[in-house]
């Protein structure tokens, strides 16, 4: 497929999910708390990176978004006498 085919393919789709969250963050705005709420929510900051992502060009933007939206978090110690982790 040609860069303009798979854009004709998908315009409607990528139109719609833009819809969508600016329709959702309309919804935030109106509720109570909700313009504190996307100024100082770390989710609404990480929407704002992502979206600065998409128009920055780079050819790795799915992969940069995901990146940001992984939980790097390291995971937790193994204990031994935990029954969950070691069920026998």
């Amino acid at each position: 497929m040609t860069a303009k085919q798979i854009l004709d393919a998908g315009f409607l789709e990528m139109r719609w999910r833009c819809l969508s969250l600016a329709a959702d963050l309309d919804r935030i705005e109106r509720a109570e708390g909700g313009a504190h709420l996307l100024q100082s929510d770390p989710r609404i900051a990480n929407l704002k990176k992502a979206t600065s992502i998409l128009l920055e060009g780079a050819t790795n933007r799915a992969e940069q978004v995901q990146m940001l939206f992984s939980d790097m978090t390291p995971p937790p110690l193994a204990n031994p006498q935990s029954k969950i982790q070691n069920p026998k």
